[in-house]
């Protein structure tokens, strides 16, 4: 039997949902001396057009939120803007991998198994945001420092620093109390000698962690190269990288390894409903090139705008849970303008909006322009808020207001300068070595453009007898078909893995 499938998007005060474990991290994060801040992550996505690049990002951290400044370097003519909780929450939610129990044949001749979608247990909701309060103090540039823009993003100070002379960040940084450790001159310097500008971010004195939003930088023109470098202030030996991509084409590393994950190998304990996804991942990225691969989890064309055919194994198409009127979210973009009004990010007091006709407009853009060839483009002069008052697009173009919704304008953001029916979105993930933080990562086209689904059927049962009883059911071992070539790791690597997956279930076993 064929079954639909059913993603739930969470709701406002939930967790994302992640694999276990992970943490992301971008851009570079300085704390005061002898402080207890850490910053254990950031959730990030970017989208890349011929007319603009944009990098979301939010910020997860323990300690006190006045103690940190998150710099980020940019090319000239980049700026800061807020963006929604909605738009991290729901991209991770759809994307997420999930495993489901395989169909065991009993002897009896009855199948068992797999009917619905039950989770996998190496995927689980990551605990939500610390919710300490803080206060933060504020303070100007330094020597040999251009401040080009300084004021407020939502709770935030920022600053737009542009540097001249190597080491005028550095300035910056001390004068306002920050911790730099020498090792963090050169990647500093790197950038500045490559016509880097700097932006830098602080939570504004009588704003407390509640009150923190994911912020999105903006920068004309296509960029390809997300900065590594700038990741490597404030790591430990490894940092785990969640990267959502949006752009033309299904995206791949450029310069990494790419990997797939062993799917033939998967297993599924009947006993404990968990599978050994997250041991097989581990393994697939720790074995390729000293663990500096870059996996592809999802990858799909259109599911933003259009409805998404469920995988193999359930009809119909893949539903983002339900409206408060019941009604099944059948895309991305109702699902995420479904989030922000749940999150209450849609309108503010000085600025009420039509939720219920924001509602029907997001639900006709399968018919409307999911399989348009017209480009998105904004009226409005380039970082200026989406108005009434900017105009009109130009010929065919498609008018990005349309694609937003009162405050909820990550959608319209991430598809200007794009032609809606080629647009993708790709899922990569790594956890890095330090030693691989010496370059940026530059992304490209994947020399593939297939479809890459985060929910699979797992192929061997583990304890089958917990749900056939007295009739002893045989393993279900791999077939022969699915993604079970691994780009980059070795045939020693593949051994190690399968191992591994003996190991876990084997040990299992035996406690019963």
């Amino acid at each position: 039997m064929r079954f639909g499938l059913w993603i739930p998007v969470l709701a406002s005060g939930l967790a994302s949902i992640l694999l276990a474990g992970d943490v992301e991290a971008c851009g570079g994060c300085f704390v005061p001396p002898n402080t207890g801040t850490v910053v254990t992550g950031h959730r990030m996505a970017l989208a890349i057009s011929p007319a603009q690049t944009v990098l979301w990002d939010q910020i997860q951290y323990s300690g006190d939120p006045a103690d940190f400044a998150w710099v980020l370097p940019v090319k000239p003519g980049a700026f800061i803007e807020t963006a929604s909780d909605a738009w991290f929450e729901t991209l991770e939610a759809a994307t997420a991998t999930g495993v489901l129990a395989p169909q065991v044949s009993c002897h009896d001749d009855f199948d068992f198994g797999g009917c619905g979608a039950s989770s996998d247990g190496s995927v689980r909701a990551l605990n939500s945001f610390a919710e300490e309060d803080g206060a933060g103090t504020s303070g100007g540039g330094g020597p040999a420092v251009d401040v080009i823009h300084r004021g407020t993003v939502g709770p935030y100070e920022t600053f737009t620093l542009s540097t001249e002379t190597p080491g005028a960040l550095n300035a910056w940084l001390t004068e306002h109390n920050y911790n730099i450790d020498p090792s963090t001159q050169p990647i500093i310097d790197a950038y500045v000698a490559e016509g880097f500008d700097f932006i830098a971010i602080r939570l504004l004195p009588d704003k407390g962690v509640r009150e923190m939003k994911p912020v999105r930088v903006v920068a004309p023109g296509a960029g390809e190269t997300l900065p590594l470098r700038m990741v490597a202030i404030g790591t430990g030996a490894n940092v785990a990288i969640t990267l959502f991509v949006l752009s033309e084409g299904r995206m791949a590393a450029k310069n990494f390894p790419n990997v797939e994950v062993p799917v033939d190998l998967t297993a599924w304990d009947f006993e404990t409903s968990t599978s050994n996804y997250a041991e097989l991942r581990a393994a697939t990225l720790k074995q390729a090139e000293g663990g500096k691969a870059w996996l592809t989890t999802y990858a799909k064309q259109g599911p933003l705008l259009a409805a998404a055919a469920a995988p193999n194994g359930f009809f119909g198409n893949v539903r983002y849970g339900l409206s408060p009127e019941g009604m099944p979210l059948d895309t991305i973009a109702e699902a995420y303008l479904n989030q922000s009004i749940l999150n209450q990010e849609v309108e503010t007091p000085e600025a009420p909006v039509d939720e219920a006709s924001c509602v029907a407009a997001f639900s006709e853009f399968q018919g409307t322009l999911s399989e348009s060839s017209s480009a998105v483009a904004n009226p409005c002069p380039m970082g200026d808020p989406l108005s009434p008052d900017c105009g009109s697009v130009q010929g065919t173009d498609i008018d990005a207001r349309l694609l937003a919704c009162g405050q909820a304008t990550d959608l319209a953001a991430a598809l200007i300068g794009m032609h809606p029916r080629d647009v993708w979105l790709t899922r990569l993930e790594t956890n890095l070595p330090q030693s691989a933080l010496k370059t940026d990562l530059e992304v490209t086209v994947a020399a593939s453009q297939t479809v890459v689904e985060n929910f699979m059927r797992a192929r061997i049962a583990v304890n089958a007898e917990k749900l056939c009883g007295s009739f002893v059911a045989p393993p279900v071992w791999p077939s022969s078909g699915g993604r079970g070539m691994l780009w980059g790791l070795s045939l020693g690597g593949l051994v190690f893995a399968a191992a591994l997956a003996r190991r876990l279930f084997v040990a299992r076993a035996r406690r019963i």
